[in-house]
C-alpha cells in the first residue's frame, strides 16, 4: 500500500514538472520542471525495482543534461517570450490533467484487483539489460544515436548562423 502511494506521488510529480515545462512561459523554470518530471521518473525507475535505468536517468538526464540547458539558457539570456496563456491551453491542461487523475484511478484499481503480472527476478539487471540492448534492440539504438548526431550538428550550425 505504501509502494503505491509513493508511485502515485512520483507519478504526480513528474506529471506536474511536465506540465510546468510545456506551459510556462519563463525559461528557467520551465527547465527546473523538466528537471523535477526526469528525476520523478528516474525515482519511479528505482521504485519499480530497475536500479540501473532509474540511476541513469538521474546521472545523465536530470544531471548532465539539465546543467547544458540550463546554463544555454542561462548564457543567452533569453527572457520570457510568447502571448499569455489562454482559455484553449488551460482547457488542454484541465483535460490532460482529467485523462491523468483517470489513469492513475484505473491502474489503483486494477492493482488491488491484482492484475499485474508478475515479472521474472532478473528483470532491470544490467545484464538483462545489456544483453536485450545488444540482441534485440541493437538497430533502434543506432538510429537514435544517429538522430541525435544530427540534431547536435544542426543545432552548432544555427548557432553559428549571423541572424541579423
Amino acid at each position: 500500500m505504501i509502494a503505491s502511494v509513493l508511485f502515485f506521488a512520483l507519478a504526480a510529480l513528474a506529471f506536474a514538472g511536465a506540465l510546468t515545462l510545456v506551459f510556462h512561459r519563463h525559461p528557467v523554470v520551465a527547465t527546473l520542471g523538466m528537471a523535477l518530471a526526469t528525476l520523478s521518473v528516474g525515482a519511479l525507475y528505482i521504485l519499480l525495482h530497475v536500479p540501473f535505468l532509474g540511476l541513469f536517468q538521474v546521472i545523465v538526464y536530470a544531471g548532465a543534461v539539465m546543467v547544458i540547458v540550463l546554463y544555454i539558457i542561462m548564457a543567452l539570456g533569453q527572457e520570457e517570450r510568447g502571448p499569455a496563456v489562454g482559455m484553449a491551453q488551460t482547457g488542454v491542461t484541465l483535460v490532460a490533467v482529467g485523462a491523468f487523475l483517470f489513469q492513475m484511478w484505473r491502474v489503483l484499481r486494477s492493482t488491488q484487483a491484482g492484475l499485474m503480472p508478475d515479472v521474472e527476478r532478473a528483470f532491470g539487471s544490467i545484464q538483462a539489460f545489456g544483453s536485450l540492448l545488444v540482441e534485440k534492440y541493437a538497430v533502434p539504438f543506432e538510429v537514435a544515436s544517429l538522430l541525435l548526431l544530427g540534431a547536435m550538428v544542426g543545432a552548432v550550425i544555427l548557432s553559428r548562423r549571423q541572424w541579423s
